[in-house]
């Protein structure tokens, strides 16, 4: 039997790249795709380029669309997912794994949700056999801001008693690899082992790296506030707080199961991510 070929879009970006290598058992010819790919390595993919896209899509059997970054412009993500969805409609592409978000219809805290919920409708009305992945929030999004928190010893949060399965991104890769081998159409929450509140994930950093932290529970002008004061970054404080609301209101209280189903083993616990990433969390402290 010929092996299916699988292109993987943003092939260069930190999912894409791991979802490559998880494909690399040689059972599927896996094809990286990205704006700028290496020379004889992949194949260009500009969703803002049509002819990127009639060309780079062709003789694809399965397509890996990995939701693009662009948010600074209202619509814009959108309009390159349904760019990117047309085009595979065209190719004649036979199965497309999607990276979304968990319960993206009822998080309007999360202000790039109505893309995911416009790009999982464009799917289905494509009749594109699809499987979606509603990914949690990766651990590594906690580098951004967690060692400013660290460093000033208090964790000023609005997601109240919510609760929060932290994934690693390599179990999402893995996950969506795994649906790319088999083609499995459906929804698939994405998820790390255990939905925890922000004062157990404060418990854990004690545990582990031995800071105490000091959860302190504020509404959502008071984290802004705080969180520019501890030294984040402006550009990512909206989506702190948006995601300790979306936290708040319990939108991403989703469970291991199918992701231990799609990897094959139980997802990996924040104590590893803490213990893996001990010297960039603790940098900012003296």
């Amino acid at each position: 039997m010929q092996r299916p070929s699988i292109l993987v879009t943003g092939a260069s970006g930190a999912l894409g790249s791991l979802v490559v290598r998880a494909l690399g058992d040689g059972t599927a010819r896996v094809i990286p795709g990205s704006r700028t790919p290496a020379p004889d390595d992949g194949r260009r993919i500009d969703f803002d380029d049509p002819a990127s896209l009639r060309v780079g899509f062709a003789g694809i059997d399965r397509l890996l669309l990995v939701s693009t970054d662009e948010l600074a412009v209202p619509g814009k993500r959108e309009q390159q997912h349904r760019a990117a969805i047309e085009a595979a409609h065209r190719a004649g592409i036979g199965y497309v794994a999607y990276t979304s978000m968990p319960n993206p219809a009822t998080s309007p805290a999360i202000f790039f949700a109505a893309d995911h919920v416009a790009t999982e409708r464009m799917l289905a009305e494509s009749r594109i056999p699809t499987g979606i992945l509603r990914n949690g929030w990766y651990q590594e999004n906690l580098l951004a801001y967690l060692p400013h928190i660290i460093a000033d010893g208090s964790w000023f949060t609005a997601a109240g008693a919510g609760r929060i399965p932290h994934v690693a991104r390599e179990d999402a890769a893995r996950a969506a690899a795994s649906l790319l081998q088999s083609a499995e159409p459906g929804i698939f929450d994405i998820a790390g082992p255990h939905p925890l509140t922000i004062e157990e994930i404060a418990t854990a950093v004690e545990t582990v790296l031995g800071r105490a932290l000091r959860v302190v529970q504020v509404d959502s002008v008071r984290l802004a506030v705080e969180l520019a004061r501890q030294g984040v970054a402006a550009s990512m404080i909206p989506m702190v707080v948006a995601t300790e609301q979306n936290q708040h209101a319990g939108r991403f209280e989703i469970g291991p199961e199918t992701t231990r189903r799609l990897i094959g083993r139980a997802p990996r616990p924040l104590h590893d991510f803490l213990r893996n990433y001990a010297e960039a969390l603790l940098a900012l402290v003296r």
